[in-house]
């Protein structure tokens, strides 16, 4: 079976134009601030924006996907991203910009969620690794190159010129998507489109990240906090009794029933909070307990998203050698072993062994999400493939939200429950880190022991 080189293309384009994006904004965070004269907690409503509409639409975008023709929906969805981007540059006020990227918001769910699902869908199923591995490949790509490219724009021109980085992208998206329908066989469905669903998954997990935010920002005394808690449990509720009754429900959930799809999302979950969590507080170690600058703690941060990336691009070579079961578990070994190896860290720990730790982690990483996806991808039946990445790439997010909620309430707890000790705070700080490196090591040993419950399907 030949492979659809538009297809492939499009798919990593759009991957690497999502998270191009989110980690080139995050560099002119500092810069939007200047400019607009606002607070840390106003000028993140940039990205809480477009991180609610993306997280909230997630499952409603899978089940577009599933029912229209692949080719349409990443056109418009290009368009749509493009187009917010473009404004996004020419925008001077504040909430307009904001309203930009919660647009924007919709299209990048439907950009990262596409991927995995028309990999399923299209790929030759013996080459549907490699092809999760290329499409990891982008997304860090995505995430290595945002950063310098946002940096070098915002140092010639200015913070807007970040937003101009996914035009191009966007245009290429488009190309290469245009005449993807004719070389791609579809069913027309005639299932009703479930909109009561929609909006109550939709109300669901926006209340439920505006809660994380609140709670990173207010703490837990804040009543809106608890009021956003609440509703987001409320519509949770709803949202299940709407599915059970519905005809064509957004998600089925029996899904869940199916083991190995049900362990790649706990696993996608465990990873990410234990991964992005402690990469929350990597820079706090380097800059502070180590003394580095900015410069330097950049570069050590670019060591496993760089190793993840030629893992990754290889991942189909492990295939010869591995299981999927046995690769996950390799994985989750891997970033236990970094995890422990991070809480032997101190202010006299040598550089080599914060690298290798890191090398480490990269290479967990490399192989644990191609490999991850393809697994909970697999499980599901045939026609499913937009509503199961949606799950996946939820779960993530949310893996990624509590991991940098729990592991920065965790450092303040350590750093206070230490801070009656006679240590000078460079000492105190490095403790303090190391201490919730070794409740990550716990975590991630939780999530290999869990791994060995995958049903082998090799």
């Amino acid at each position: 079976m030949r492979t659809n080189k538009h297809l492939v293309l499009s798919i990593n384009i759009a991957a690497l134009m999502v998270l191009m994006d989110l980690s080139a904004i995050n560099i002119a965070m500092p810069s939007i601030r200047e400019y607009f004269q606002i607070s840390v907690s106003l000028v993140s409503l940039i990205l809480m924006a477009s991180m609610l509409s993306a997280t909230g639409s997630a499952l409603i975008m899978g089940k577009l996907i599933e029912n229209h023709r692949a080719g349409k929906v990443l056109i418009i969805a290009f368009s749509i991203f493009g187009l917010t981007s473009s404004l996004s540059a020419l925008s001077s006020q504040l909430y307009i910009l904001i309203f930009l990227r919660f647009l924007q918001g919709f299209a990048e769910a439907t950009l990262y969620v596409i991927g995995p699902a028309l990999i399923k869908k299209y790929m030759y199923q013996p080459k549907q690794q490699k092809h999760y591995g290329f499409w990891m490949t982008s997304c860090g790509l995505g995430i290595s190159l945002g950063p310098v490219i946002g940096g070098l724009l915002i140092k010639y021109f200015a913070w807007n010129a970040v937003f101009l980085i996914n035009i191009p992208l966007a245009i290429l998206g488009i190309i290469f998507s245009w005449n993807l329908d004719k070389s791609l066989s579809f069913t027309k469905k005639n299932n009703t489109f479930d909109f009561k669903g929609a909006l109550s998954s939709f109300l669901f997990l926006a209340f439920l990240i505006v809660f994380f935010n609140l709670f990173s920002s207010y703490s837990a005394k804040h009543v809106l906090t608890w009021i956003a808690a609440l509703l987001s449990l409320f519509f949770l509720i709803v949202f299940i009794k709407i599915e059970r009754m519905a005809k064509s429900p957004i998600i089925q959930l029996q899904y869940f029933k199916i083991i190995n799809f049900r362990l790649a999302n706990l696993g996608f979950f465990l990873f990410f909070f234990v991964n992005v969590g402690s990469r929350f507080l990597r820079p706090f170690f380097f800059e502070g307990a180590k003394e580095l600058n900015s410069s330097q703690s950049g570069l050590l941060m670019m060591v496993a998203p760089t190793i993840m990336l030629i893992i990754s691009f290889l991942i189909n070579n492990f295939k010869r050698y591995f299981a999927t079961k046995q690769l996950i578990i390799i994985g989750n070994s891997l970033l236990s072993i970094s995890m422990l190896m991070f809480s032997f860290w101190t202010n006299e720990s040598s550089l080599s062994f914060i690298i290798i730790s890191m090398l480490i982690l990269g290479v967990a990483m490399g192989i644990y999400y191609p490999t991850t996806t393809q697994l909970g991808m697999k499980s599901l039946p045939e026609g499913k493939h937009g509503t199961g990445s949606a799950m996946i790439s939820i779960s993530k997010s949310f893996g990624k939200l509590s991991g940098i909620l729990i592991f920065g309430l965790l450092f303040q707890f350590f750093y206070q429950l230490l801070s009656g000790n006679n240590n000078i705070p460079i000492t105190l700080n490095a403790k303090a880190i190391q201490y919730v490196f070794i409740v990550a090591f716990f975590i991630s040993l939780i999530n290999t022991a869990i791994s060995f419950r995958i049903q082998n399907e090799d």
